[in-house]
């Protein structure tokens, strides 16, 4: 196949300026290294989100194979105040050539890394402009160049694109380099020469959207966990509920469930602390009501170490439905936030009187607390625990060891109809639990046909990361995706042995 990449940034959650948790969530399968400042962003094409380098920081990703050619392209936005290199073709960790971003806005392409010998110059950008910018490169002491900038050539030529005695490239960067600027990425599509489709320039500004389950089309998996709320801490800042508090956050669940217990994350130690969770039921909308089930007590928690609170008795949800959950404290501990907003709502309330049967007054606009619910009875929803972006792992899977079990989903239509698919990929992030050889393999099934793609029986880690599969045609007809085909195709994964 000849489409070797696809990265929309899409998959990593929302806007997220921490960027510890970025790193973890790229370097799950994607990419190999992240350098200390990236952050997830607003995209910069009509959907979805992009990544944001500063610093000195490379996202680095090593390739399948070596590569005597590459084509590709992606939007760009430079801040112009440090050099970027948005595309650097490797060698191992050896740069072969780089296509760099001056701080004048010049579009350059260099022999080697970001201070190589320039082999030729483009035209210059605007500071803050977007921009999308393509190439088709080979590696050779002595090997052809041509560089697109918005769909028009802005040089070509022949020259030395090779940094080390290879005649190949085996891993792509896109870097900041230096640290008084930013560069942000989006839309990225990696392809090579073989086959019949994807081996050229697309010339287009092409866009990659993502979506995600909506509905069970036919499924075989069991469901593990549920999660209801994020996992993610898409901030760094923590923020300490005073003592003596119920603190609560809004959710409503998508699906009917059961909420088992309530999960906080602490952002410091504190061995005497005691917590019990607790759920309420709406009033209004804009306010809790009467209590539906507490928790028992749990003393102590840990930094950084997720501390779950269980409910004395699980509480059945209904889906749609808006519901309170949080807990009651006696000791003031600062928690993770899940983003920068303030949605949080606190009032004073005696640790050990226990929760008040019916809620009272609550000040709202407090932080955003990183706190969710456990669910387990869920039924016929398989899509609701594979669904959550950033995706939470332990918090909310699917799973089974049957050889030829396969889960298909439903998938929203395209935001637009665009005027060409050029190629579709299904990602899934997975983990092996058992004992012995797995393999899985991404699914597309349109029309009566049911294909791996261009990449199957696929042997998951024992920790979670993502596998990916690509589809250049439509494997109902070998044709060219049509939008329409698209929009009917369900997609999943499946164990294959």
């Amino acid at each position: 196949m000849a489409a070797v990449f696809i990265e929309g940034f899409d998959k990593y959650g929302g806007v997220n300026s921490n960027a510890a948790g970025v790193a973890a969530l790229l370097t799950a399968g994607e990419w190999t290294n992240v350098g200390a400042a990236a952050t997830v962003v607003a995209g910069l094409s009509a959907s979805g989100n992009a990544i944001s380098i500063g610093g000195t920081t490379a996202l680095a990703k090593t390739l399948t194979t070596n590569f005597s050619r590459l084509i590709g392209g992606l939007r760009i936005n430079g801040s112009l105040a440090g050099q970027s290199a948005p595309i650097q073709f490797r060698d191992g960790i050896t740069a072969q050539c780089s296509i760099t971003l001056e701080t004048t806005g010049v579009i350059n392409l260099r022999n080697g890394g970001a201070s190589g010998t320039i082999l030729v110059g483009g035209a210059a950008i605007s500071p803050n402009s977007t921009h999308y910018l393509e190439w088709d490169i080979s590696f050779s002491n002595s090997s052809s160049y041509q560089v697109w900038l918005d769909g028009v050539s802005l040089f070509s030529g022949t020259g030395d694109t090779t940094g080390t005695a290879n005649n190949y490239a085996n891993a792509v960067a896109l870097q900041q380099v230096a640290g008084a600027g930013t560069l942000t990425v989006d839309d990225f599509y990696l392809f090579d020469s073989t086959g019949s489709t994807n081996n050229a320039v697309l010339l287009t500004s092409p866009r990659v959207e993502t979506t995600f389950p909506v509905s069970d089309s036919a499924v075989q998996f069991a469901v593990g966990a549920g999660i209801l709320g994020s996992s993610a801490a898409r901030v760094t800042a923590t923020n300490a509920p005073a003592a003596a508090s119920l603190v609560l956050r809004r959710f409503v669940p998508a699906v009917a469930c059961t909420l088992n217990s309530v999960t906080i994350m602490p952002g410091a130690t504190s061995g005497t602390a005691n917590y019990r969770g607790v759920v309420y039921a709406d009033s209004g909308g804009t306010a809790p009501g009467t209590l539906m089930s507490s928790g028992t007590q749990v003393t102590g928690v840990t930094s950084g170490t997720a501390a779950t609170l269980p409910l004395t008795t699980p509480q059945s949800l209904s889906a749609g439905t808006q519901y309170w959950i949080g807990f009651i404290n006696d000791t003031s501990v600062v928690l993770a936030q899940s983003d920068a907003g303030a949605t949080g709502y606190r009032a004073a309330n005696t640790y050990a009187s226990g929760a008040p049967g019916t809620a009272p007054a609550m000040t709202s606009g407090q932080a955003s607390w990183l706190l969710w619910g456990n669910l387990t009875g869920i039924s016929g929803a398989n899509y609701n625990e594979v669904n959550q972006q950033p995706p939470p792992g332990q918090y909310s899977y699917v799973f089974d060891a049957t050889v030829n079990h396969e889960d298909l989903y439903g998938f929203p239509a395209l935001s637009t109809t665009p005027a060409f698919v050029y190629v579709t990929a299904v990602k899934s992030y997975v983990q092996k639990s058992d004992a012995g050889a797995k393999t899985v393999s991404m699914r597309m099934k349109s029309g009566s046909t049911d294909s791996g793609g261009s990449a199957t029986g696929q042997a998951p880690a024992t920790t979670y990361g993502w596998l990916a599969s690509y589809f250049s045609t439509d494997p109902n007809t070998s044709a060219a995706w049509t939008p329409s085909a698209l929009n009917s195709a369900t997609s999943g994964f499946k164990v294959d042995s």
